[in-house]
């Protein structure tokens, strides 16, 4: 005997079962979303295994926390590191990297938790883009790029534009964000997966439309390991510091010609007419 259900009824058997509506259940919509906000904003801190990227690796995060808590933090872990939530303040104080905030709302933490749910226990998925290693690229054009000497590809910032590298001499880089003579150890081999997918919103605002090339992110890294280690690459070009002290000198000495002649000018017809 068949026997239909109105939708009403259907969530009323549901609630006695004890099982959530369909709305709540896990899709492949949801999944594939969650997947595709993954690698766009989670895959350059966070792996889908055990291992330590930049923050620590993902794998059974459904059943080691809380899902409202994860909610929680993926959408405003600003407020938890202020409002002092222990777990919160236990990831910092391990990782010294605060998660920033990314600006996802609820539902897109959830799509993503549900990603996660489903990759435990599968296959890892493949990223778009694998990390590149540290040495891989060449030190000295890293630092031509870092200093904008040589443009990127794409035209996005040059990386002296906000931040700061031991060794780039008297002038230095800008102070606008985080001083990177550290980048290497604090970031390890998430360190290029930070520039090919900036997971800061800064950042995201400069390179999202005018992304850096996987060569210019292999070799921003071989630079940032060298400046690491007290190897930073000296420019290939004449330095500016004495480039600019070359063209004061050079301006002054036309000054010091041009007023000389206009002095002479002017004292030449009075001495004449005294005499």
């Amino acid at each position: 005997m068949l026997v239909s259900f109105s939708a009403p009824m259907v969530f009323v058997l549901l609630a006695v079962a004890g099982l959530p509506p369909n709305d709540a259940i896990p899709t492949s919509q949801t999944v594939g979303e969650g997947q595709a906000l993954f690698e766009a904003q989670c895959r350059a801190c966070h792996s889908l295994g055990a291992d330590r990227v930049i923050g620590p690796g993902l794998e059974g995060i459904s059943g080691r926390r809380d899902r409202a808590w994860l909610v929680a933090f993926i959408t405003a872990p600003d407020r938890m590191f202020a409002d002092g939530d222990p777990i919160a303040t236990g990831l910092f104080e391990e990782y010294q990297i605060p998660m920033p905030n990314l600006g996802l709302t609820e539902a897109q933490a959830g799509s993503i938790l549900d990603f996660l749910a489903g990759a435990e226990g599968a296959a890892p998925v493949a990223s778009a883009a694998p990390p590149t290693r540290l040495l891989d690229g060449d030190a000295v054009i890293g630092r031509q790029l870092f200093t904008g000497e040589r443009r990127l590809e794409e035209g996005g910032a040059a990386c002296i534009s906000c931040h700061n590298v031991a060794g780039l001499g008297p002038l230095g880089g800008g102070t606008l964000a985080k001083d990177l003579s550290g980048a290497a150890a604090l970031y390890g081999v998430g360190l290029p997966a930070l520039l090919e997918t900036p997971p800061y919103p800064a950042m995201q605002a400069i390179y999202t439309n005018r992304p850096i090339a996987p060569g210019e992110v292999a070799n921003l890294s071989a630079f940032l390991a060298a400046a690491e280690q007290g190897d930073t690459p000296a420019n290939s070009r004449f330095p500016f510091p004495a480039a600019g002290f070359g063209g004061l000198v050079l301006l002054a000495a036309s000054a010091g010609l041009l007023w000389r002649g206009r002095l002479r000018g002017v004292r030449k017809p009075l001495i004449g007419e005294q005499t």
